[in-house]
């Protein structure tokens, strides 16, 4: 038995027959009645590369595809572009798509004809097939094309393929976007730490010679220990015990490992505050060397040096320091060609030069925000691979359908209802209500100052920008909600009704709300509300804040400027209405520091 499920701007039409694909995370789905099944040999069939000794290689500018990707290049192309190209042996599961003329290595197998399919579509399709799981062979594990070509697949129209792959590559090239900004902010870093950190670059305001200090000079510093494995009454406590290998976290908010009072008091670890610079004594792996710094109470194993801050240096300071000289520390190590470790006294002797207290911070903040920066986009850059994996479970599968087929269209055309689409002002005075019934009550009204600051947070949620809203005193306002029709309309409706408590006025949920929460309902969903819940407690304080500086971040971001708390303050300092919120509290330098990663977190800029 046919069926079809309709939501707004999608239809799902299916047919009867259920399909198990291992790379569907979900096992069994029903194939859209509009497409088809096929084995992969009858849909981009492979075919093994050719042998290309390295010394026969000649440089030219054909790629030569290994398993793992393009390597080199050669003079003479074996097949025409595009290509997709997938290992044979070697690396297993990554799929190449290749876009000019190139030479599959005999390691790889490349799609011998795309059968009047889309290539990027296929590409995609490849990409989604976990090939790794066809490896055979009891010896160095391969991949059997026969194997991979038994492999039955749906196979939506080629114009479907068409708009699956465009929507794809755009994530694709997003992703590519967001790596070379981050590979670029790596390296503005990376300058900018060899000329603060060396003094050959002065902050403004700062001038000075800098004095060089062994580390000994100014602190001490100390190695950890650990509690016996084989007395379980030393492990499972509340006590921090951070192992080696937690040091590649960098900046050590917390750890895994929970030891007891007695495994304290009966081994040699010790309990160390807040602000160490820690440094990895253990002998030939990747962690010798490694630096980062604790910001709580913590233990350490005794592979792990502990420098103390004792006021005399800004903890921050040393930690960038050092963890930029991270091969200049595993040249330290004792023993033959520096493999033996590090121990307390080569940290001890380590000279650094030190600038004023004062620059040491500056140049600790600059630094740190920088880090942030970079934090903040590889965050964005995970949470697309991952949205680019949703799409690619639910697009190739038929679950969302980019083209709709004749039937989903005929069955979306007889169940929507003829009419012209809501205006502006019928929206605004829909949410309104909703807002003024799910944050509001008799006993604290919804406040026109709040309600557009959650209006505000909501459109940008939903629409990824605002529009209408002005650089007003207490905040982003879009004076139309409230001059321009909304209001009146909710009130005349009777979706709300003004209300005055002892607590302030404002409004609250009116007789006829139900119809404003249908409306709500069909043109955003459930999730809205359970996203706006988290701003709840907060105070409108707060809310003026996180608006303000989204709104400053969004016209820096426009301009292609940088956002840090400076450039933030800059963009309300040039605003007549905003600057004065500069002398307030709220608006303080860690308070803006703290609105500008909840507003990367909740936006992803």
């Amino acid at each position: 038995m046919n069926f079809s499920e309709t939501q707004e701007g999608h239809a799902f039409v299916a047919n009867e027959a259920t399909v198990s694909l291992s790379y569907d995370n979900q096992n069994e789905f029903i194939v859209p009645s509009d497409w088809t099944l096929s084995p992969l040999s009858e849909v981009a069939p492979l075919q093994r590369g050719f042998d290309l000794p390295t010394s026969q290689i000649r440089s030219g500018p054909y790629p030569v595809v290994y398993s793992n990707g393009i390597l080199d290049h050669h003079d003479q192309s074996m097949v025409k572009s595009p290509g997709v190209v997938t290992g044979r042996s070697g690396t297993i599961g990554k799929v190449h798509f290749v876009e000019q003329d190139y030479w599959p290595h005999n390691t790889s197998l490349w799609v011998t004809s795309f059968c009047g399919n889309d290539p990027k579509f296929i590409y995609y399709l490849y990409t989604h097939i976990n090939l790794a799981r066809l490896l055979s062979g009891s010896g160095v594990p391969t991949l059997n094309r026969n194997d991979v070509h038994q492999h039955t697949v749906p196979l939506p129209s080629l114009r479907e393929q068409s708009a699956i792959a465009e929507a794809l590559s755009d994530v694709d090239g997003l992703l590519a976007a967001l790596e070379e900004l981050t590979a670029k902010k790596r390296a503005i870093k990376q300058a900018a730490m060899e000329q603060l950190l060396t003094g050959q670059t002065r902050l403004p305001g700062f001038s000075g010679e800098w004095e060089t200090k062994q580390i000994g000079d100014f602190t001490s510093c100390t190695a950890g220990g650990t509690p016996s494995t084989f007395i379980s009454e030393y492990w499972g406590g509340t006590i921090r015990w951070m192992n080696s290998g937690e040091l590649n976290n960098k900046i050590v908010h917390d750890v895994e490992g929970r030891i007891t009072e007695r495994g304290l008091r009966e081994s040699s670890t010790k309990i160390i505050p807040p602000r160490c610079v820690l440094v990895g004594l253990a002998g030939q792996g990747k962690t010798r060397g490694t630096v980062a710094i604790n910001t709580v109470e913590l233990c350490t194993n005794q592979s792990i040096a502990a420098i103390y801050p004792n006021g005399s240096f800004i903890p921050e300071y040393l930690y960038l320091n050092l963890d930029a000289r991270y091969e200049e520390l595993r040249g330290m190590s004792t023993g033959d060609g520096g493999r033996g470790g590090l121990n307390l006294q080569i940290i001890l002797s380590i000279a650094v030069p030190f600038p004023h207290i004062d620059e040491q911070t500056a140049i600790a903040t600059v630094l740190s925000d920088m880090d942030a920066e970079i934090a903040a986009l590889e965050r964005r850059r995970d949470k697309t691979r991952a949205v680019k994996q949703g799409m690619m479970q639910q697009l190739l599968t038929g679950r969302i359908r980019l083209v709709h087929s004749e039937t989903a269209t005929e069955k979306l055309a007889e169940e929507r209802p003829v009419g012209r689409k809501h205006n502006w002002q019928f929206n605004e005075a829909v949410v309104i209500s909703v807002l003024a019934k799910h944050f509001g009550n008799e006993q604290y009204p919804l406040g026109r100052m709040r309600y557009t600051k959650l209006l505000y947070l909501l459109h940008r949620r939903e629409e990824g920008q605002v529009e209408g809203y002005l650089k007003k005193a207490a905040g982003p306002y879009n004076p139309q909600t409230r001059y321009g029709g909304p209001e009146k309309i909710a009130l005349q409706k009777d979706y709300v009704r003004q209300h005055r408590s002892g607590k302030g006025q404002g409004f609250i949920a009116g007789s006829n709300f139900d119809e404003a929460e249908s409306y709500f309902d069909r043109w955003y969903g459930s999730g809205v509300l359970q996203w706006l819940a988290q701003f709840r407690f907060k105070t409108n304080d707060d809310l003026e804040l996180l608006t303000t500086v989204d709104m400053a971040v969004e016209e820096l971001c426009e301009a292609g400027e940088e956002v840090s708390v400076e450039s933030v303050k800059d963009v309300i300092r040039s605003n007549p209405e905003w600057k004065p919120k500069l002398d307030r509290s709220i608006f303080s330098d860690a308070n803006l520091a703290r609105a500008i990663e909840s507003c990367q977190k909740l936006f992803d800029y």
